[in-house]
């Protein structure tokens, strides 16, 4: 196809378009705002698309691509489909932990999930190991001890939180050499288990103790206003 009928695709597959929206995590319908295309330098069209979510009525960008046939001087384009979308979903994750984790503790958290959804399990370990002893130092953990010796010294961690991470090795001492920071080795399936311990941490340690604290505070009564200071219609 060339440039003309691509449009027209384009159009077509932007209309009444569902999408799983990265802010509020809900399935639903999004919006066309903008869009514009571009001519890559191996004659690929991309179309770049500003979306409005229905539900929560924040902007999403997304891409969608048109390959051209390299061994065609003439304009002969296949539909690829979306591809990109900005912000992805791994960027706005830790937004869940917003308003119960410090924030340094969440930022670095946040970049570890960044570099493991673009495929870097060895700087997203670095990242989520990194988040961790921040969190135990400020829950006041001893700054001379190795990570996995706050773990085991905190007295406010149950001893299953306490297991897991002993079998998380990256939690192991770290080394000033890179022989000795144990990212060798490091995958993807490792990075993972370690976000989850992270999060569990994090539930544990900051987000159940908010919620009981917030529950409690709504089920607190009102005080009783004195008779004195009643108007003669509330008597």
């Amino acid at each position: 196809m060339n440039k003309a009928q691509t449009q027209t695709l384009f159009q077509t597959a932007s209309q009444n378009l569902i999408d799983t929206c990265p802010h509020c995590d809900a399935r639903a319908h999004i919006k066309l705002l903008f869009s514009e295309s571009h001519i890559a330098k191996n004659r690929d069209v991309i179309y770049y698309a500003t979306f409005r979510c229905v539900p929560c009525n924040k902007l999403i960008l997304k891409t969608y691509r048109f390959r051209q046939n390299e061994y065609d001087r003439n304009e002969n384009l296949e539909a690829i489909g979306w591809q990109d979308k900005f912000p992805g979903e791994e960027i706005v994750y830790a937004s869940k932990f917003e308003g119960a984790v410090p924030s340094d503790v969440l930022e670095d958290f946040r970049e570890g999930v960044i570099c493991l959804g673009n495929k870097c399990p060895r700087a997203s370990v670095a990242m989520f190991r990194r988040s961790l002893q921040s969190a135990l130092l400020e829950r006041g953990s001893k700054a001379e001890e190795d990570l996995i010796d706050q773990i085991k010294n905190a007295n406010f961690l149950t001893q299953d939180i306490k297991d897991w991470a002993h079998n998380i090795r990256i939690f192991g001492n770290w080394g000033a050499h890179p022989q000795d920071d144990n990212l060798k080795g490091v995958d993807e399936k490792l990075a993972e288990e370690t976000q989850s311990f992270i999060e569990e941490f994090f539930n544990y340690v900051y987000v159940m103790p908010t919620r009981v604290a917030n529950a409690r505070q709504k089920s607190v009564p009102a005080p009783a206003v004195p008779k004195s200071e009643m108007k003669e219609g509330d008597k």
